[in-house]
């Protein structure tokens, strides 16, 4: 990548706080913890990513990282939910559709900054 992810990683960042605050809201408000996720780690990615528009790429391995993993994090958590909603429970329909999107558009960040590394 011949230019700063920065702004990249801030927008997925806030992907991610919005991914929160939807993923709450999807489970009529029962689960914290996509909330406070959300936040948490699109908090991070956003301030990673301020810090590599500052120039200190120190911080991309992380980044990079960090966006894989939670790649995985969503395919895995996605593919759980499809299995209830095809078992059924098409109540879930809602929470394993946006992780798909969150598995799609974190696949994208991953392979990005993947492919620009340069160690």
């Amino acid at each position: 990548m011949s230019r700063s992810p920065g702004p990249l990683l801030i927008g997925y960042g806030m992907f991610l706080v919005v991914a929160g605050i939807v993923g709450y809201a999807a489970t009529h408000a029962t689960s914290t913890s996509a909330l406070l996720n959300g936040g948490i780690f699109g908090a991070l990615m956003i301030v990673m990513g301020v810090v590599m528009r500052m120039g200190r790429m120190w911080t991309y391995p992380a980044a990079m990282s960090a966006s894989v993993i939670f790649t995985i994090t969503f395919a895995w958590r996605g593919a759980l939910q499809w299995h209830t909603v095809i078992g059924g429970e098409s109540e879930r329909l809602p929470v394993a559709m946006l992780l798909t999107v969150m598995f799609i558009v974190s696949g994208i960040v991953s392979s990005i900054l993947v492919r620009g590394y340069r160690h």
